[in-house]
This record gives structure tokens, sequence and C-alpha cells, in this order.
């Protein structure tokens, strides 16, 4: 796939590397909003205050990143003609 640019001309887009680069992002996203999830929920008791309102900002920033990670990985696919 060919994307032209503005400023360099044409690009060429790697979509299997797109579909990497989005699984892992979508991968280490889901693992630390589980971790802030469970530090804000079920075991905030055993956190102070801080270390709560920074798992709560985590889980609202990191909610970005699942969102990003899925779209790159299936977009990544779509363009490789790969079944979902």
């Amino acid at each position: 796939m060919y994307l032209k640019c503005m400023f360099k001309g044409v690009v060429m887009i790697n979509f299997k590397k797109v579909t990497q680069i989005g699984g892992a992002i979508l991968c280490i996203s889901l693992i630390i909003i589980t971790i802030s999830l469970l530090i804000s929920f079920p075991f905030a008791s055993h956190f102070s205050i801080m270390q709560q309102v920074a798992a709560h900002i985590v889980t609202i920033v990191i909610a970005a990143f699942v969102k990003i990670g899925y779209v790159a990985f299936i977009v990544g696919k779509y363009e490789r003609g790969l079944a979902f």
C-alpha cells in the first residue's frame, strides 16, 4: 500500500508491522488497565489515597491507548485481507 505524503512524496506502509505494533499496544495497555482497575477498586484498602488517585487517572488515560491499539490492529488486518 502506498500513501502520498505532502512533504516526502510516496511512503510505503507495512501493514504487517502495523498489525504487530497495534497488537502489542493493545496487549500492554490491557495489562496496565487491569492492574490500575485492581488498584482502584478491589484492593484499594492496601494502597494510599495518592496511589488510588494515580490508578484512577491511569485508567482513564490508558483507555485511549486500548482504543488506538485496537484500531491499529484492525486496520492492519483489514488492509492485509485477513479475516477478523
